[in-house]
């Protein structure tokens, strides 16, 4: 005797009773496609939230270092020296500074001469103090080969163009993201140049 045997198609339930079903691919793209648009208006002003906040982070720093600045050289410190430890030193601020070209943390041995300094904010964030400004240099993509724009205060005149004084903090961009965050940084709409290179830069208060 030749026995058949019966197939059995079996089907989910779900506990109301009805049969369960899944998404189609019409939905599916949909729902990817809502993603990306939110991922597309999200992710620009996550990036543009990220810079002013760091922004935001670093500029009572420059604001130490002008009012440092200022105490040093009003106590008879040597203006030919850009020291940043000095002008933390100044003001009172036990801050972590290194002299350029060494490999521990201080003050530069040689007041008298012209001197390049950094000033570590924390162990990711430092300023910069060379060629007659302190600079922050901010990169949206670690990888970049060049900062999007970069935070400059003036510590010496001397090579700048003539419409800068020492004091004065700038935005710097360079590249178009860069200068439309120094714009929103910016206390005038109009541009200036900042530099020894002759670059547009904002004019910020501090």
């Amino acid at each position: 005797m030749t026995k058949f045997i019966k197939k059995r198609t079996f089907r989910l339930q779900n506990p109301a009773g009805g049969k369960l079903s899944g998404f189609t691919l019409i939905e599916l793209l949909v729902v990817v496609l809502i993603i990306g648009i939110l991922a597309a208006i999200a992710l620009p002003q996550y990036e543009k939230a990220v810079a002013k906040a760091k922004v935001a982070e670093v500029l009572p720093w420059f604001k130490k270092i002008k009012e440092g600045r200022d105490l040093y050289l009003m106590n008879g410190g040597n203006s030919s020296c850009m020291d940043l430890g000095r002008y933390m030193a100044a003001l009172g601020i036990d801050a972590r500074t290194r002299c350029s070209g060494t490999n521990v943390d201080g003050l530069c041995e040689n007041e008298n001469s012209w001197c390049d300094s950094t000033l570590y904010v924390d162990d990711k964030t430092t300023i910069l103090n060379h060629t007659g400004h302190a600079r922050y240099s901010y990169k949206k993509n670690k990888g970049q080969a060049t900062s999007d724009f970069d935070i400059l205060l003036l510590t010496y005149i001397r090579g700048y163009t003539s419409d800068e004084k020492t004091g004065d903090l700038f935005c710097r961009p360079n590249t178009e993201w860069g200068d439309s965050m120094c714009r929103q940084f910016a206390s005038s709409p109009s541009s200036v140049r900042c530099d020894y290179s002759a670059k547009t830069c904002y004019r910020m208060d501090l």
